[in-house]
């Protein structure tokens, strides 16, 4: 074994782990892109068919004035609407009983695998099953083995940064795809 983590996780690394995935990762970026565009051309066609039904008159294009700035607003705001959605969505799980994330768990890293070890499973995973691993902020760790679900490794679960930064180097060489993002604004 090379690296064992006492992993212990909150409400809020889990959503700091959704909001990253959504909003700033690989894979979030594509999906705000296309609901940006599909928002953009079913507000285009709202203002199209205003403009064709109302004849292209004066009040026809002053008709066009709200849809653009639903539009703006759309685009602008999105991020924020995802945090929130998410925010609730994660809130009515927890409700329901069920915490969509382990709380508690024992992470070890081997040479040819890895382990996750929490109160009802063990998941055991090969590295070449991960598909990137996200270090953001120089405080948290995501290995991400598919587009939604990651192990999260907060930099608290670490003796050390000396430890910490033998791990980040440990992990380049088995993970072919390694990003790095900045703490978050």
């Amino acid at each position: 074994m090379n690296f064992k983590f006492n992993v212990v996780l909150s409400d809020d690394d889990y959503l700091e782990l959704n909001k990253f995935i959504m909003l700033r990762s690989h894979y979030g970026k594509k999906q705000i892109g296309q609901s940006r565009v599909i928002a953009a051309v079913g507000i285009g066609a709202l203002i199209a068919l205003s403009l064709i039904f109302g004849e292209f008159t004066l009040g026809a294009f002053l008709m066009t004035i709200p849809y653009s700035i639903l539009l703006g607003l759309f685009i602008v705001f999105l991020p924020n609407m995802m945090s929130a959605f998410l925010k609730s969505h994660i809130k009515q799980m927890k409700k329901d009983g069920k915490l969509p994330y382990t709380p508690s768990s024992v992470v070890e890293f081997f040479d040819d695998s890895f382990t996750e070890v929490a109160e009802d499973n063990k998941t055991e995973l090969k590295y070449s099953s991960v598909e990137r691993v996200s270090v953001v902020g120089g405080k948290t760790v995501y290995i991400h083995f598919n587009s939604l679900a990651a192990i999260i490794l907060p930099k608290t679960s670490f003796e050390s940064d000396e430890r910490y930064g033998e791990f980040l180097e440990f992990i380049k060489t088995k993970c072919a795809e390694v990003n790095f993002y900045p703490a978050r604004k």
